[in-house]
């Protein structure tokens, strides 16, 4: 455990979902505040998944995508809302902070003689819940994702941009009804050592952005404590997006 650690910035009510308006001011923000590269600097890959339905056909295959470079237009309401008819995720996968020229979102630096900083951040959005199960968040147990009607909404995905996780439907297809799932919860671990707690909602959301530091983070359980996401980088959410969210740290 531990190979990689990820922050995940998500919706206190799970079933929450931007205007494609706030949606774009968050992504227009995190580029002209250096959190994530424009596209015309070098030491970073900036790309567009629009990720497409397929069959639920488990996580070892591959779901349909259409996938192309991020441009140095600005995000436009209309331009959210056309690509987001079915999962879309911004994904700014940033090799060299420096050649970038971004900054780095965590308050401390564990490794500041390194050649290169790198991280990912990615801002995600779709109609339903994207369900992550991993070393260190357990996953419901399966009557737990049953609508009233009896309808299973859980279902599995193939791995995706990023995103290797299952899908939880919002709305139940057999009944019409709305699934919440901020109503369920399930055991997850608290840090390398892993003290269990109760995670309410799961590691469930229809809309995130992550901070992805696959290696680049401190092993050692006291510099972790100081690994914190800096307060300007969590203010754009308070600004753009407004509604209260949870920090949810992962190693895998």
């Amino acid at each position: 455990m531990g190979v990689s650690y990820r922050v995940w910035i998500i919706p206190s009510h799970r079933p929450f979902r931007p205007t494609v308006a706030q949606f774009a001011d968050l992504a227009n923000a995190l580029r002209e505040s250096n959190w994530v590269p424009a596209s015309g600097s070098s030491g970073h890959i900036s790309t567009q998944y629009e990720l497409l339905p397929g069959s639920p056909i488990g996580h070892r295959y591959k779901q349909p995508e259409r996938a192309q470079p991020l441009t140095a237009e600005r995000f436009t309401p209309g331009w959210i809302d056309f690509y987001s008819q079915h999962e879309l995720v911004l994904d700014w996968y940033i090799h060299n902070a420096r050649e970038a020229r971004v900054e780095f979102p965590f308050a401390y630096d564990p490794y500041p003689d390194s050649e290169r900083q790198y991280f990912s951040v990615r801002l995600v959005l779709g109609p339903n819940y994207f369900h992550w199960v991993g070393d260190t968040v357990m996953p419901f147990g399966e009557h737990q994702t049953v609508c009233k009607c009896s309808k299973q909404l859980a279902y599995a995905t193939g791995w995706a941009a990023g995103l290797d996780s299952g899908r939880i439907l919002y709305v139940c297809p057999q009944c019409g009804r709305n699934f919440d799932t901020s109503e369920i919860s399930c055991e997850a671990l608290e840090g390398k050592k892993g003290k269990s707690y109760v995670l309410a909602g799961g590691l469930t959301f229809r809309f995130g952005l992550v901070v992805d530091c696959q290696k680049y983070f401190p092993h050692d359980e006291e510099d972790l404590r100081k690994f914190v996401l800096r307060t300007e980088f969590l203010a754009l959410w308070d600004l753009h997006i407004g509604t209260p969210f949870e920090q949810i740290a992962t190693f895998d």
